[in-house]
């Protein structure tokens, strides 16, 4: 492993183990006003996004001996997504961005959405599949490579077309920094040739 791969994975590890720490003290309470919470999931999705990309670049090295041959039953990713799924896991898949909502005639948006209270039972889902990713990568580090080595399903690449999720938010640029050098190793792994 090359020394701007590993330095991205440090740094990347150590994004994920800061963003845990800052947003643990969050999900003591309740709710949350829009303001707070909104900042909170861009930088639980920037982290999201370079655990993600880091299990692609670790991936990488796995031995696939007991690899299924194609057209078996395939691993789906998408059923492991915290919050919504059952928290049933981390979520291998970046999701893509949803379509423009279009809000239905004769209701009126908030004047401040910054002022309405949120629930952190999101959050605290999310933020629980990442702490059991971070203290233990190894099983889902197994899925990406066996997921990569069969590329099944409607979708070709774990990752987003585009920037990563929460790098277009304004929050801290290094944070921002490593989260790009992390896609970069992720996508130079998923453009690598395959082995004959």
């Amino acid at each position: 492993m090359d020394a701007r791969t590993q330095s991205a994975l440090d740094l990347g590890w150590r994004l994920v183990a800061a963003t845990l720490s800052r947003l643990g003290a969050l999900v003591g309470r309740s709710w949350l006003p829009g303001s707070v919470w909104s900042r909170a999931f861009a930088e639980l999705r920037r982290a999201e996004a370079a655990a993600r990309r880091l299990l692609v670049v670790l991936a990488g090295s796995v031995p696939l001996k007991a690899v299924p041959a194609t057209g078996q039953a395939c691993i789906h990713p998408v059923k492991h997504r915290a919050g919504g799924m059952g928290g049933r896991g981390f979520s291998l898949f970046d999701t893509l961005p949803d379509l423009a909502f279009e809000r239905c005639e004769g209701t009126e948006a908030p004047s401040d959405p910054a002022t309405i209270f949120h629930s952190t039972a999101g959050l605290a889902a999310r933020l629980k599949a990442l702490a059991a990713l971070a203290d233990n990568p190894s099983p889902a580090i197994r899925r990406m490579a066996l997921w990569l080595a069969r590329r099944c399903g409607p979708r070709t690449s774990p990752l987003r077309p585009g920037g990563p999720p929460g790098v277009g938010v304004d929050l801290m640029d290094l944070d921002c920094d490593v989260v790009l050098q992390c896609d970069l190793c992720a996508r130079e792994r998923l453009n690598r040739p395959a082995p004959p």
